[in-house]
This record gives structure tokens, sequence and C-alpha cells, in this order.
């Protein structure tokens, strides 16, 4: 019984890595396709003004598809953690004044 909960979750994991590499793959290729045709019509031109938010429409289904797909994979599954950023973009604060909180200080 546990041999096959074991390959069980590994047919889950692979599905889970299949869909999640042929749906980025997919938004990847709708988002280049929208800045060829920036590049190759203009960014005023009728082709552009009309494709353009289709594009982006479904590039942002797609998304929205892989965010329920992250929730609906695994907990230990790797292919969520892709997009995992691994550098803070907010800096700490710089202190200038003494080094204790602001609360109640007595009295």
């Amino acid at each position: 019984m546990e041999r096959v909960e074991y390959e069980k979750e590994i047919l889950t994991k692979s599905f889970c890595d299949d869909v999640y590499t042929e749906l980025t793959g997919m938004r990847l290729r709708l988002l280049n396709l929208n800045d060829e045709l920036a590049i190759t019509y203009g960014e005023d031109s009728e082709p552009y003004r009309n494709y353009k938010r289709h594009l982006l429409e479904l590039a942002d289904q797609i998304g929205w598809r892989l965010e329920i797909l992250s929730h609906a994979c695994p907990y230990d599954w790797a292919g969520s953690r892709e997009k995992v950023e691994t550098v803070v973009s907010v800096h700490p604060e710089v202190q200038t004044g003494p080094d204790f909180s602001g609360g109640y200080v007595g009295g």
C-alpha cells in the first residue's frame, strides 16, 4: 500500500511539473508575441491596438491558472518555487536616533 501512495505522489508531481511547464511556456509566448507586435507594427498601429488587450488578458488568465495550480499541487512540489524571489527589494531602515521603542517610557 505504501508503494501505491508513493507512485501516486510521483505521478501527481509529474503532472504538476508538466502542466506548469506548458502553461508557463504559453504565457511567455503570449507576452513575447505582444512585444513582437509592438516592435513590428509600432505601438500606435491598428494591429497592435486590436490584439494587445486580448494577448495580455490571455496571459493574465494563464497566470491565474498557474496560481491555482500552485495551490492544488502538493506542498513540497518544486515547480511553484521557481517564481519565488530570493532577493529582498526593501532595504532595512537606517536608524539615526537612540535604539529603543517609542512606546511607554515611564512616568
